[in-house]
């Protein structure tokens, strides 16, 4: 997916300096800003199965509101290390990496979660062995190794559902 573009830009630059020349991209998805952009600017510009309309403000991947799965979340760099943080509460923030509005985004982290907390439940179920931090395929921010994946993520649906509850009641 070429969204804005900035990655793909900041690729291209780092193939350069590397003496290599990009002539042409070819992409699944992109926005109408970046297909026009990196057309303009390659030789053979950039090709896509499917070009989003002008009003996309955002793409979305449903790995991304899981925890632990491969290539899901945003990398981020913490200690010198690169690190995974899922797009919702403890882990991320879901208002600015998934443009879900700050009233919701308790419900919202909540929803994560138990999603979350319902697949490894099952994996668990169904392989019959507990499944560790140190055991998912990348290491995800404010996590101990040696933690249990469930029973991270139902601490972290304990402390929201206080939150949720406790908003539900002002609301009344």
């Amino acid at each position: 997916m070429v969204f804005s573009g900035n990655v793909l830009k900041e690729v291209i630059k780092c193939f350069y300096e590397n003496k290599i020349r990009v002539v042409g991209v070819r992409s699944a998805l992109a926005t109408k800003e970046s297909y026009n952009f990196f057309d303009e600017k390659l030789k053979f510009g950039l090709k896509c199965g499917c070009l989003l309309g002008e009003n996309v403000i955002d793409q979305i991947c449903e790995r991304d509101f899981y925890f632990g799965i491969a290539q899901s979340g945003i990398s981020v760099v913490k200690d010198g290390k690169i690190l995974k943080s899922p797009y919702f509460k403890p882990f991320g923030d879901p208002v600015k990496r998934a443009s879900i509005p700050k009233e919701y985004e308790i419900l919202f982290s909540n929803g994560c979660l138990a999603r979350s907390m319902f697949l490894w439940k099952f994996i668990e179920d169904n392989s019959k062995k507990k499944v560790f931090i140190r055991d998912l395929p990348e290491k995800i921010v404010n996590t101990n190794e040696n933690d249990r994946v469930l029973k991270v993520l139902e601490k972290g649906f304990k402390v929201y559902e206080k939150d949720t509850n406790r908003n539900n009641g002002e609301r009344s």
